[in-house]
C-alpha cells in the first residue's frame, strides 16, 4: 500500500490498494482506519501475502456472486446427480495398486 495521507505504512490513513474508479486497470483509493491497516497487515503477514493482495481477495470473496456469471457446466450451487456406487472399491484396497502404477510411471520417465 502506498500511503498517500502523509502517515508511514501502517499507521492508517488513505491508502492506495490497487483500484481507481478511474483508471482502466481498476485502481482504486479507500481510506481505511488505522485499527483495519493493523489488522490487515498482521493478517496479510501471516499469510505470507501483501495487504493489497489480501485486501483484494477479500473484497472479491465479499462482493462475489454466483448469478454475475454464465456457467458452462451448470450452475456450480446445483445439487450433483447421485453417484452409482456399484463396483466401487474400497481405498485401503486400490491404494497400492495406485502406488505401484505411479511408481512405474515414474520409472519410465527416466
Amino acid at each position: 500500500m502506498r500511503p498517500t495521507s502523509g502517515h508511514a505504512f501502517p499507521l492508517g490513513g488513505h491508502y492506495d490498494i490497487g483500484y481507481s474508479p478511474v483508471m482502466a486497470d481498476g485502481a482504486l483509493n479507500l481510506t481505511l482506519s488505522d485499527y483495519t491497516v493493523a489488522k490487515l497487515t498482521k493478517k496479510a503477514e501471516a499469510l505470507g501475502v501483501t495487504p493489497e493482495v489480501l485486501a483484494a481477495t477479500l473484497l472479491d470473496q465479499h462482493l462475489f456472486d454466483y448469478d454475475d456469471f454464465t456457467w458452462t457446466n451448470g450452475d456450480p450451487r446445483a445439487p450433483w446427480e447421485p453417484v452409482d456406487e456399484a463396483g466401487a472399491r474400497d481405498w485401503d484396497e486400490v491404494r497400492p495398486e495406485l502406488e505401484v502404477y505411479v511408481e512405474a510411471a515414474f520409472a519410465r520417465r527416466k
